[in-house]
């Protein structure tokens, strides 16, 4: 009895000292384009008490006890930040941290060492198109991923005016069309002439024809994963296209 009498005024009293104990979140980011920094040390000076930011650029440091403390964040390749707080009894503070970046200036290093022979790991059936290769290859009115890729070895259109591609004997709507990581169940307009894919909006894109792994599901032909740009979150920009053939067919 007195055991559990014990233990029920043990509990209370940490939990009074939970309640009291304050808390400090937030974000952290680029001052320059405001994308997120993930694995940014965040910590108080005077206790080591810290953390590094997720996937998303947040952190919590919580259980801290009344007093003053140094506030610190870095990350490298930019500006260590420093801010004094102040925590009372149960203080929540909402902190959302801007980080500048600087140039590094190291001496130089000299590094020697014998080669390594190393097996070379190829994979025939896959293949990376970067926008520059994309505007590249013959095209139809306007730079095209579909028409880039119906240009590649394997690879074959059931016309000269189809963005449908045959990879390995199926049909065009055996291929696994991603954007992002996200399926695109109709990759082309005007009647299949052209492709959905911006060139200038794709950043890679990825043709794997054979041997894919167990992620992009059961498709029987060939996997096509386009990758989109970063854009930047402080600048508005945009480009406005026109083109002779579109205008005459309108």
């Amino acid at each position: 009895m007195y055991k559990k009498l014990i233990v029920m005024v043990l509990a209370f009293i940490y939990s009074g000292l939970l309640a009291q104990s304050s808390r400090i979140n937030g974000f952290i980011s680029d001052a320059e384009t405001g994308e997120v920094l993930m694995g940014a040390n965040v910590f108080l000076l005077e206790t080591g008490q810290g953390m590094a930011t997720d996937r998303n650029g947040y952190y919590v440091l919580d259980g801290i006890n009344s007093g003053d403390y140094t506030f610190v964040v870095s990350y490298l390749g930019y500006e260590e930040y420093r801010e004094n707080f102040s925590f009372g009894g149960a203080d929540i503070i909402n902190r959302n941290i801007d980080l500048s970046p600087i140039i590094l200036e190291s001496e130089e290093v000299v590094v020697e060492g014998e080669r390594i022979k190393r097996k070379v790991n190829i994979q025939p059936g896959k293949v990376n198109l970067s926008p520059r290769q994309i505007k590249g290859f013959p095209a139809l009115a306007e730079p095209d991923i579909f028409r880039a890729i119906q240009a590649l070895p394997g690879v074959l259109t059931s016309s000269e005016f189809s963005t449908g591609l045959i990879i390995r004997g199926g049909n065009t709507d055996q291929n696994l069309i991603l954007l992002d990581g996200i399926t695109v169940y109709n990759p082309s307009h005007l009647g299949g002439v052209f492709s959905n894919f911006i060139v200038d909006a794709v950043k890679d894109a990825e043709l794997i024809k054979g041997g894919y792994n167990a992620e992009y599901g059961g498709r029987l032909s060939a996997v096509l994963n386009v990758t989109s740009r970063e854009g930047n979150r402080k600048n508005l920009m945009g480009v406005q296209m026109f083109h002779y053939y579109l205008l005459k067919l309108l």
